[in-house]
């Protein structure tokens, strides 16, 4: 047999062989999606899963009944609200903390505003009388 011949069997052999690989190949990629599908179904369900659990953990009736047993909690008491209708008392204060009246300060190195008394004492005021 020639040459020629022998080269078209074999290029009939791999011209008959390339769709069954195709095949072969597409087949192969259906199998791996439907196994990817049904992963991906699987994991959605466990997610719908932990989340119908977070709710119910975060459930103010199992949070209630959490607090009483593992850590003796007691609902609050009712609060009390007292009205008064009087006004407060003047305010007055000790002397030791009124600025005094005339005091100049000299050297030591504090600020003195234009009447003689300290930044301090001015800002101490200002804290004082509102």
């Amino acid at each position: 047999m020639p040459a020629w011949a022998w080269l078209a069997v074999f290029g009939l052999c791999i011209a008959a062989t390339l769709p069954v690989i195709r095949t072969s190949s597409v087949t192969e990629s259906g199998t791996e999606l439907r196994a990817l599908e049904a992963e991906r179904e699987r994991l959605n369900s466990e997610i719908r899963s932990l989340a119908a659990h977070v709710g119910q953990l975060g459930s103010l009736a199992r949070i209630k009944h959490q607090a009483e047993e593992r850590l003796n909690m007691v609902p609050a008491r009712p609060t009390v609200v007292l009205e008064i209708e009087q006004s407060p008392p003047a305010r007055t204060l000790p002397a030791r903390l009124l600025p005094p009246n005339e005091q100049v300060i000299t050297g030591g190195g504090d600020a003195t505003s234009a009447n003689g008394r300290s930044v301090w004492n001015a800002f101490f005021d200002v804290l004082i009388f509102d």
